[in-house]
C-alpha cells in the first residue's frame, strides 16, 4: 500500500529465508521472477493490485511451505495449464487469481490436488483454534493482515485461521464446465468462480462442500442439472 514501481527484484539467493512477502497495493509491473523458488520456507505470497505482466506462475507449486497465494488484480494472463508435480501446492489453502485475465479451461488437477483444502489433510481441521503461523512453534501469524472478497465484501484478515480456506477465480475469462472434483475440497469456506464464461451444468458435487459459507456463480453460462 505505498507507491513503488517499477519491478519485483529478479533475483532471490538461494540462501533466502523469507516466511512471507506482501507487496499489495503498490504500482509494481514486469513479471514474477523464477528465483522465487529460492525461498523455501515461503508461506504468504501477496502481491495483488499491482500490474505484473505475466503467466500464471506454475513454478510456485513446488513451495512445500505455500499456503497464502494472492495475485489478484494484476495483468496475470493465458491458460494456467496442468501441473506436472505429483502433489502441487501441497499446503495452500488461500488461492486468490480474481480480476486478471486467465483463460482456457478451470485447472483441474491442481484442484483435484489441494490437500490442505481436504478434511483430513495436513491436520486442517483440529478441536483447537489455530492460525497460520510463520514461527515453526507458534500458532499467530506474525506477517502483514491480507484483504480478501467474501460474500462481495472486502475483508481484511489480521490472522488467518488454519481451518480457513478458500478459492476466489473470479472476473477471469476461464471457460468450460465447473469440474466436480471440486466436491473433494470439503474444507472450503468460500468459492466464487463468478464473472467468468464457465458453460455447462452445475455438479451436484458440490453438496459435499458442508463447510461452505460463500459460493458464487453468477455471470456465467452455467445451469442447474435437471431433477
Amino acid at each position: 500500500m505505498n507507491r513503488f514501481n517499477g519491478s519485483i527484484p529478479q533475483m532471490f539467493a538461494k540462501s533466502c529465508d523469507l516466511r512471507s512477502l506482501n507487496l499489495n497495493g503498490n504500482q509494481l509491473e514486469g513479471p514474477l521472477s523464477p528465483s522465487l523458488i529460492n525461498c523455501r520456507y515461503l508461506e504468504v505470497l501477496d502481491i495483488g493490485n499491482n500490474h505484473i505482466n505475466d503467466t500464471f506462475p506454475y513454478w510456485l507449486e513446488i513451495l512445500p511451505e505455500l499456503r497464502v497465494l494472492i495475485l489478484r488484480s494484476n495483468r496475470f494472463w493465458g491458460p494456467i495449464g496442468d501441473t506436472k508435480t505429483r502433489v502441487p501446492f501441497s499446503k495452500l489453502r488461500i488461492l486468490d487469481l480474481s480480476h486478471n485475465q486467465l483463460t482456457g479451461v478451470l485447472p483441474t488437477r491442481y484442484l483435484n490436488n489441494f490437500k490442505a483444502m481436504i478434511h483430513g489433510e495436513n491436520n486442517s481441521v483440529t478441536v483447537e483454534v489455530r492460525y497460520l503461523s510463520l514461527l515453526n512453534s507458534s500458532y499467530y501469524a506474525c506477517y502483514e493482515s491480507i484483504i480478501l472478497t467474501m460474500k462481495g465484501i472486502d475483508l481484511q484478515l489480521e490472522r488467518v485461521l488454519t481451518i480457513f480456506t478458500t478459492i476466489d477465480l473470479s472476473s477471469n475469462r476461464f471457460q468450460g464446465g465447473i469440474p466436480a472434483i471440486v466436491g473433494k475440497l470439503s474444507s472450503l469456506k468460500g468459492l466464487n468462480i463468478s464473472h467468468n464464461n464457465s458453460t455447462g451444468g452445475i455438479p451436484s458435487s458440490l453438496e459435499n462442500l458442508t463447510e461452505l459459507e460463500s459460493l458464487d456463480l453468477s455471470s456465467n453460462k452455467n445451469h442447474s442439472p435437471q431433477l
